[in-house]
């Protein structure tokens, strides 16, 4: 569309929005305006009306891309399609913000004629987005509206996301575990260590819990990590204790009795416990060292509100870290030692049983199917 302006010849997302097309909507009409000035191309003068115009309003806005209608389907993993926008803008626009349907800023561009903006496009489905111009004093002076599709990307396996991460895996086999596998080096550019070691973590892990850790490890990578130390993944076992009768299981072991106290979401090899934290500047973290962690006095829940606020030195760090994650949705459910004195030593994060986690948070009262246990967390011999 074009904004406020009616007849302005613009692009509708089917013709070419070069100059040469600028006023051919507008031919045979005396004194009719031939706008040829185009923001993108810087096209010559179309074949306007005799004695037309040949630059644009002072608040003519358009879309030049994309083109209205036009599909944009997703790559990758996570699959995203990215999207180009321009517009068409008088010379009387100053910046041009972008606003798709719900109401969600994508950002402002300042940079004319065309006034380029790029954005990655998560959700598939019919979307649009509003091109807002404003002049030089901030005042909205023009809107115009394109209207394109999103296309999902073709369904692809887990595994097959994992590959083209470039991810270093073996599969295996384990109890209650879909998709099994064992890492053979760093992912996404940080090591997932079997405890204080340099060796990747052993344990069995879900697919899908593994693409949860390459974006966990986006974040640690962000706060300046390349290494964590795991206390384990994979535990085949009920919650709150482990003995004799309640152990980590082989493919072939019994089924255990956990209709008390339902299964530890570890069964599953959905979750991680981290005790250790490497920096890249060559420090270690201890999540048990008090000082490194500094428990909480007040309640639980205020572990990334108060709590976070209070902290300094290496303490504020591992709070950063841990509510950060929360901010970006990373894992269902964290356990902090604020939580009980079971997670005194460590974090336990999991995505629960199956799918994707329902909601997010660093976890204050217990939920039912969450390991929450009053336990070590060890399954024999330190074996998570």
């Amino acid at each position: 569309m074009c904004g406020w302006l009616v007849g302005c010849g613009a692009d509708d997302g089917n013709s070419n929005p070069a100059g040469a097309g600028g006023g051919a909507g507008l031919a045979g009409s005396a004194g009719a305006a031939g706008f040829g000035a185009n923001a993108g191309t810087g096209g010559s003068g179309g074949a306007g009306g005799a004695g037309g115009a040949t630059t644009l309003p002072a608040h003519h806005l358009s879309f030049v891309l994309p083109a209205e209608g036009q599909v944009h389907k997703q790559t990758g993993v996570p699959p995203m399609a990215s999207v180009a926008f321009q517009v068409l803008a008088g010379p009387g626009i100053a910046e041009v913000e972008y606003v798709i349907e719900t109401d969600f800023s994508l950002g402002t561009s300042t940079q004319a004629p065309s006034f380029p903006l790029t954005y990655d496009y998560q959700y598939p489905g019919n979307r649009w987005t509003n091109a807002i111009g404003r002049d030089g004093s901030g005042q909205q002076v023009a809107m115009a509206t394109v209207n394109f599709v999103v296309e999902a990307a073709p369904a692809s396996s887990c595994l097959e996301q994992l590959d083209q991460l470039g991810v270093a895996y073996t599969p295996t086999v384990a109890k209650g575990v879909v998709d099994g596998v064992k890492l053979t080096g760093p992912l996404n550019g940080v090591l997932i260590a079997k405890t204080d070691t340099n060796t990747p973590s052993t344990d069995p892990m879900g697919c899908e819990f593994v693409l949860t850790l390459w974006k966990f490890a986006g974040v640690l990578k962000a706060h300046g990590f390349n290494q964590i130390g795991t206390l384990g993944s994979y535990c085949y076992r009920c919650c709150c204790s482990w003995s004799e009768q309640n152990y980590c299981r082989g493919p072939n072991d019994p089924e255990p009795d956990c209709s008390q106290n339902g299964y530890s979401n570890h069964s599953w090899g959905r979750a991680v416990d981290i005790r250790w934290l490497y920096k890249t500047t060559g420090e270690k973290y201890d999540i048990n060292n008090p000082a490194h962690w500094v428990k909480w006095s007040g309640a639980a829940s205020q572990t990334c509100t108060t709590a976070r606020a209070a902290q300094t030195g290496i303490s504020k760090q591992l709070y950063d870290l841990v509510c950060d994650q929360l901010a970006q949705q990373v894992f269902g459910t964290c356990l902090t030692p604020n939580y009980n004195t079971a997670h005194r030593n460590h974090f336990h994060c999991d995505i629960g049983k199956s799918g994707t986690p329902g909601n997010y948070q660093v976890l204050t009262e217990p939920l039912q199917g969450v390991d929450v246990g009053a336990h070590a967390d060890q399954c024999g011999g330190g074996d998570h």
